[in-house]
């Protein structure tokens, strides 16, 4: 039977070679070309050996959703090349979102030299003008927005959240500098993506690089929207399928405003992250080089240099969008400091930082004669029926738990609102015993129970508070007592 088997199977072939000479040589073969949705295969194509998939249209098979094109892989991460020749079976991964109507209010926040992005501050601020027009159809959600750019304003776009108890925004659903289609056009850089806080490009800044009038408009497909490692926030929002157009229509309607820039140290321990602008974390500024001296770093803290812009016709200040890294570290200074980003001195000391702002260059270096005066910390002010003077009795002293916070022993009374106070570094042993003064720029937390536009901290509410400070980072804390 064996026999009679191995004498056919050649025949057979003589007969198709009869027919299609091709037929029968080993290396003329067909794959089949798999088209998926998901898991599922939606099409198949037998495709010749060498030869290009066809890019097949699924709009007359697949009528519910919305195709946004065929990709290589399943995370849809790169489109797939249909120039590529075909040499195995093969799956093709598409692109499809069901509709869902999107609900949300986007708008614009930033950072820049145009009164948009000044007002808002990197989203501090929200007025209809920051607001995109909702053009969306029945099958589409589409947002835009045309504003004017200098170059290098920075921008986001989000869905505001307020918070009616604190007045404040936050930001929910960061659509960044991943969602923006062709920032490079016809040879031309027009947008940077990348920088700011983002932890990915989908939540970097964009940065414009061409002066210009633009026109934003950001589809939207909430269907695809999930949470980035689960994480519950809002701002973690991400989605593959959202895109971010624009089109330059013409040169900017407005003069970009005359402005400063202050550069100031943040960082996790030094400010709590806050943006706390004083003496001990704000440079100084001459002939566009900037300073800082004597700071007591501490090799465990992670620390950066952000920025405050201030308009000079107003006095008007907002978050600026430039950012002082490890990635702006002189080579010299790399044997103190580490870090491409946050930054982190390799042993506790007094150090100092001068940042050149048109070379972008930070040299840091330690400062090994610097001895700081010695002195006591009072609370100082005109609350609880007082006059300003030092008082033994607000002395504060090292806390149980942590002796570099140091506390009142007992509360101190407001007696009415306008009531003030600040910190003092106190040595009367001194020919000039008032060495340093902490005020309202020393605290990180805001509190509708206080005021802090002014140097001194200004009461509103009145009653008992507990008052500490931090001798690291010199951060002011006070609680009301319940």
């Amino acid at each position: 039977m064996k026999r009679k088997l191995f004498t056919f199977v050649p025949l057979l072939c003589g007969v198709a070679l009869a027919i299609s000479l091709a037929s029968c040589d080993p290396t003329d073969t067909t794959h089949t070309v798999s088209y998926l949705d998901g898991e599922t295969v939606v099409h198949t194509e037998k495709v010749e050996d060498g030869k290009t998939a066809p890019n097949w249209d699924p709009s007359e098979t697949i009528t519910d959703k919305t195709f946004l094109g065929w990709y290589g892989e399943p995370t849809l991460t790169h489109e797939y090349d249909f120039t590529l020749p075909v040499t195995d079976d093969l799956s093709i991964f598409g692109s499809f979102i069901s509709y869902q109507d999107d609900t949300r209010e986007w708008a614009v926040a930033g950072s820049g030299g145009t009164a948009l992005l000044r007002q808002s501050n990197w989203g501090k601020v929200f007025t209809e003008d920051h607001y995109m027009v909702d053009e969306s159809t029945a099958s589409e959600n589409i947002f835009t927005l045309e504003m004017n750019l200098f170059v290098g304003d920075q921008f986001q776009f989000t869905v505001p959240v307020y918070d009616a108890e604190t007045e404040t925004y936050s930001w929910g659903h960061q659509r960044g500098g991943g969602y923006l289609v062709e920032p490079t056009r016809d040879g031309t850089e027009y947008f940077l993506v990348g920088g700011g806080l983002g932890s990915d490009n989908y939540t970097s800044n964009i940065t414009a690089q061409v002066e210009g009038r633009y026109r934003f408009t950001l589809t939207t497909y909430p269907a695809g929207d999930f949470q980035k490692d689960d994480m519950p926030e809002t701002y973690n929002n991400r989605n593959y399928y959202d895109t971010l157009e624009w089109e330059r229509v013409g040169d900017s309607t407005e003069v970009a405003a005359v402005t400063t820039t202050t550069f100031f140290m943040k960082g996790a321990m030094i400010t709590s992250w806050a943006n706390l602008l004083n003496d001990h974390t704000k440079m100084v500024e001459t002939d566009g080089v900037h300073t800082l001296n004597n700071v007591y770093i501490k090799a465990e803290d992670e620390f950066m240099f952000a920025s405050m812009v201030t308009e000079t016709a107003t006095g008007e200040t907002s978050e600026g969008n430039e950012f002082i890294r490890g990635s702006n570290l002189s080579e010299a200074s790399k044997a103190l400091v580490s870090g491409e980003a946050n930054m982190k001195v390799n042993e506790d000391g007094y150090y100092n930082f001068v940042y050149d702002a048109e070379t972008k260059v930070l040299d840091v270096t330690k400062a090994e004669d610097y001895v700081p005066t010695s002195a006591d910390y009072y609370v100082d002010g005109n609350f609880g029926g007082r006059s300003w003077g030092i008082d033994e009795s607000l002395k504060l002293t090292a806390s149980a738990d942590d002796p570099e916070v140091l506390t009142l022993a007992e509360p101190i009374t407001v007696s009415a609102a306008d009531e003030q106070l600040g910190i003092q570094y106190y040595n009367a042993s001194l020919a000039s015993p008032y060495v340093d003064f902490f005020g309202s720029a020393y605290v990180a937390v805001a509190d509708e129970a206080y005021d802090l536009s002014a140097t001194n901290i200004i009461f509103v509410t009145p009653g008992q508070y507990n008052i500490s400070i931090n001798t690291y980072s010199h951060i002011i804390t006070i609680t009301a007592v319940a």
